[in-house]
């Protein structure tokens, strides 16, 4: 019976150890829109803020949580792609606005498509320190109540690294591979990628139909 208690007991350690390994203390990504205690449609958008296909997607995106309000939560899942030079100091600095402020996340991510182009001009041949210092300047002019000298502080903090990281493994965990893409509760749907306003209109009210 000893025995048996003492297994137990290194059982329940090792599911735990494993599960603090495994599991992050944080949810992935951000709710940017959340529909009432009833709603039973939820979407995760995968994007990457320096991608133009995100950002041409993002004011679909807009209208969809306009036009069904309540029916749906929205959250915003940020994938890096690695051939977009430095999305992932533009990843950073996003969490370091989540952290003082998550309520201006959306106002972010416009800001961020806004600038887009004057983000990536240039930027493989400025110096991490010049690209670190144009996106802290860039939010810090953006009325969204983050200073310079916070961004800034961002690039040194580990958790907004960790957060970027953890967002890019649930991508890849998901099997995303471009930008935009989209989960809709819970099932990749590759076709959403090239959703019009009108397909996600009538795809999500669909899904509103009683079964």
């Amino acid at each position: 019976m000893l025995s048996f208690l003492v297994a137990l007991l290194a059982l329940v350690a090792v599911s735990r150890s494993q599960l603090e390994t495994h599991v992050p203390n944080v949810p992935v990504g951000v709710v940017i829109h959340n529909g009432s205690a009833s709603s039973h449609i939820h979407i995760d958008a995968f994007y990457d803020l320096l991608c133009p296909d995100s950002k041409n997607n993002w004011p679909i995106l807009q209208h969809i949580m306009e036009h069904f309000s309540d029916a749906l939560t929205m959250r915003i899942v940020l994938f890096p792609l690695p051939f977009h030079h430095h999305t992932f100091f533009v990843t950073r600095a996003a969490y370091t606005v989540v952290q003082h402020n998550e309520n201006v996340y959306r106002q972010l991510v416009s800001l961020i498509f806004e600038k887009q182009i004057e983000l990536k001009a240039g930027a493989v041949n400025l110096t991490e320190d010049e690209v670190r210092e144009r996106i802290a300047s860039i939010i810090a002019s953006g009325g969204l109540g983050v200073t310079y000298a916070q961004v800034m502080a961002g690039f040194s903090d580990d958790s907004t690294y960790n957060r970027g990281v953890l967002d890019w493994k649930h991508s890849c965990d998901r099997s995303v591979s471009e930008t935009p893409s989209f989960v809709i509760n819970g099932i990749k749907v590759p076709e959403a990628s090239n959703f019009s306003m009108g397909d996600w209109v009538s795809a999500i009210e669909g899904l509103l139909k009683p079964q």
